[in-house]
């Protein structure tokens, strides 16, 4: 009974905390983000926080480290025990957020929790050779701007530039030429 309401007491806690940082953004809700420790007891507003475009990819990153996934990673959906299945769906959610691109980089943002990533993907790529997959598996294209700032760059346009007019101008050209803008006016109708 006493473990059940200091986890209850850590939640209305955590929740307090997490109601704290809607106000904020940038950098300030980083760093906010970073310490509110969700791992052990589900946050009400984490989820609404977690999904505003103004959250950057190093810290989706970091909040999903600090809810301690290795500790699910192997277990199927229903051995999560029950206390902790609020914390999975947080987990599951921040991460289908990552890997369908969702966070995106910040240009100067610094990774606060690099050494857990790294750890992270070593395993992963660990599991890969041996044929195994863990619960939530992160897509390493989707996090190569955070290692390689130069890996990112525009796409060109689309669009070619013409040097030479195409058909459909060759052949409306003479019609625009002889009846002037407004004759194409009164073809629409």
């Amino acid at each position: 009974m006493t473990k059940q309401l200091s986890a209850h007491a850590r939640s209305d806690e955590t929740s307090s905390e997490i109601g704290r940082l809607e106000p904020l953004s940038g950098d300030a809700l980083a760093v906010a983000l970073n310490a509110v420790d969700w791992s052990e007891s589900p946050c009400d507003g984490l989820g609404r926080i977690m999904a505003r475009r103004d959250v950057d990819l190093a810290t989706a990153l970091c909040v999903f480290f600090r809810g301690a996934p290795e500790r699910f990673n192997y277990l199927p959906k229903p051995h999560v025990p029950d206390g902790y299945r609020a914390v999975a769906r947080h987990l599951d959610n921040i991460c289908l957020r990552i890997n369908s691109g969702f966070y995106l980089p910040q240009p100067d943002g610094r990774l606060g929790c690099r050494d857990t990533l790294d750890r992270w993907l070593d395993y992963q790529r660990a599991d890969r050779q041996e044929g195994r997959c863990g619960r939530w598996v992160l897509d390493e294209a989707v996090l190569m701007p955070l290692f390689d700032s130069a890996w990112y760059r525009a796409p060109r346009s689309q669009h070619r530039e013409r040097d030479e007019p195409s058909l459909w101008h060759a052949i409306l050209g003479s019609l625009r030429d002889l009846r002037g803008p407004r004759a194409f006016m009164r073809l629409r109708k």
